[in-house]
């Protein structure tokens, strides 16, 4: 008989982690109380050499990472994006790649 999984439920998070590159190749992460806080920081960084990588919910005492979406709505596109975004590794290749992108 399959055995059911509990749905993670971010209401529930009690800590939130953010993964960001900040002017060089170094992934730093800071930690946040609430989302709200992490999106204020997120959204204040925006004008400098800052790029966001991962973001994190602390759920039931383990860190669950997760994607903020644009829509309820996910066409395949954006799926496709979903997909790309969580098979990636963090190295300095990606990141080299991100910024030639931006450029």
């Amino acid at each position: 008989m399959k055995k059911f999984r509990k749905r993670i439920n971010i209401e529930n998070a009690t800590n939130f982690k953010l993964e960001y590159y900040e002017g060089g190749n170094e992934l730093k992460n800071k930690e946040f109380n609430s989302y709200k806080a992490m999106e204020q920081f997120h959204s204040r960084q925006t004008d400098f050499m800052y790029l966001d990588f991962h973001r994190y919910a602390f759920v039931n005492g383990k860190w669950h990472r997760f994607l903020k979406l644009r829509s309820p709505f996910i066409f395949q596109e954006e799926l496709d994006y979903v997909n790309k975004t969580f098979a990636e590794k963090s190295d300095s290749k990606i990141l080299q790649k991100y910024i030639v992108e931006e450029n």
